[in-house]
């Protein structure tokens, strides 16, 4: 595992430092922004515009993972593969979307052309019931057979069948954990009970603020197994109004996060990131470094997308103002 943890290291110089944002702010043509980006990463075509440089960004990390896998073996790689099978439920999450939303058909090729594609059968001419029924020998059929048939609005239905695959991407998650030595496993119970406290709490913000629910019912769309906050306390969060909510928020270890509403998602990725370099300082669990390595490189990607979408209406200070940092 020591050889896993050097090149998780190594990999994370690849990180860029915050000279390149800034120049990368500074610039508003988004032609000269991927030329300074192709000097500072000789991988990158300068040639492409920016929606081929994301994929082929995307295409990159996917890479730097298996590279990583490569050297884990055993319960390391299984936990480690369904750990990043979160990217693969962001696929598919997308491609429900548009399913449902009938856009699917002029979304293909795009599909088709992200190397997570090769996970899903994708045919042209499909809606949802044929897309699940395709997909029986997925891992996710079981999740989303009962999405089917649903007589519901189409907003509604990409919102369950969206949380129903998070919950079991969590469950399973925690499931596996269970194999790890009684330190470990505890150690990384903590890590995933972080993020799912995380995401609980977003999900709290959003369904108070956005959604015509009962208190009573948030509860059923929060994730089970957040760290510290076990089924009586978010229970309790859940009944909550909404400025109650905020304010017991405020006065927790988890205050700021909703400090500036419009941002709520970006402070939420800010403590991930937080969580991230806090297993990388500590260096207590071998797997954890790796996973959290990964992640902060993940977390740079997203930064130097956010600032290949802002022009010339950003001041410098705008532009940095949208990045994931610690």
């Amino acid at each position: 595992m020591r050889d896993v943890l050097v090149k998780a290291k190594a990999k994370m110089g690849k990180i860029p430092d915050k000279d390149l944002y800034v120049a990368l702010a500074n610039e508003s043509d988004i032609d000269k922004k991927i030329d300074i980006l192709s000097k500072a990463y000789p991988r990158i075509d300068n040639r492409k515009d920016k929606k081929a440089l994301e994929a082929d960004n995307f295409k990159w990390m996917l890479d730097e993972l298996k590279s990583i896998d490569y050297f884990l073996h055993g319960l390391e790689s299984d936990f480690y593969n369904l750990y990043f099978s979160k990217y693969e439920i962001l696929f598919l999450q997308e491609i429900i979307e548009a399913l449902i939303n009938h856009n699917y058909k002029r979304n293909l090729v795009r599909f088709k052309a992200n190397p997570l594609s090769k996970n899903f059968i994708l045919n042209e001419d499909m809606d949802l019931e044929s897309f699940i029924n395709a997909n029986k020998s997925s891992r996710y059929y079981r999740t989303l057979l009962p999405y089917l048939n649903e007589n519901m609005e189409a907003s509604s239905l990409i919102f369950l069948s969206s949380n129903a695959l998070i919950k079991f991407y969590y469950r399973s998650l925690l499931k596996l954990a269970k194999k790890f030595n009684r330190k470990e496993r505890k150690q990384i119970e903590k890590f995933i009970g972080e993020e799912i406290n995380l995401l609980n709490f977003e999900m709290l913000y959003r369904l108070k603020s956005y959604y015509d629910l009962n208190e009573s019912d948030i509860f059923n769309y929060l994730i089970e197994g957040g760290n510290t906050f076990n089924g009586s306390r978010l229970k309790e969060l859940s009944l909550l109004p909404l400025e109650d909510f905020i304010k017991r928020m405020s006065n927790s270890k988890y205050k700021n996060i909703f400090d500036d509403y419009a941002h709520t998602h970006r402070q939420v990725r800010n403590r991930e990131l937080k969580l991230y370099y806090g297993e990388i300082t500590k260096q207590d669990c071998d797997i954890l470094y790796v996973i959290s390595a990964m992640n902060i490189m993940f977390i740079s990607g997203e930064n130097i997308d956010a600032l290949l979408e802002v022009d010339e209406s950003f001041t410098v200070d705008e532009a940095m103002e949208y990045l994931i940092v610690r």
